[in-house]
């Protein structure tokens, strides 16, 4: 059987996001989030012709932010 991770709420977890919502995720505004896809420092895909941002991309960039980029 097929068992999902459950946020705090009950739901199960997301693994992708829209370009809104990274953007507030992030507090930048939406012009910052395509900047980052375009630079390749978060990782989409483009699901039925809309960029949808993957969860652990979104985790990776800020782990390394947050930590001085790895060093």
């Amino acid at each position: 059987m097929l068992r999902s991770k459950l946020n705090g709420s009950g739901r199960p977890e997301r693994l992708f996001y829209t370009v809104p919502e990274v953007s507030e995720m992030l507090a930048v505004c939406e012009k910052s989030v395509y900047r980052l896809l375009a630079r390749g420092l978060i990782k989409s895909s483009n699901a039925l012709r809309h960029k949808r941002i993957l969860k652990a991309s979104i985790d990776e960039f800020i782990s390394t932010t947050v930590n001085g980029g790895g060093k």
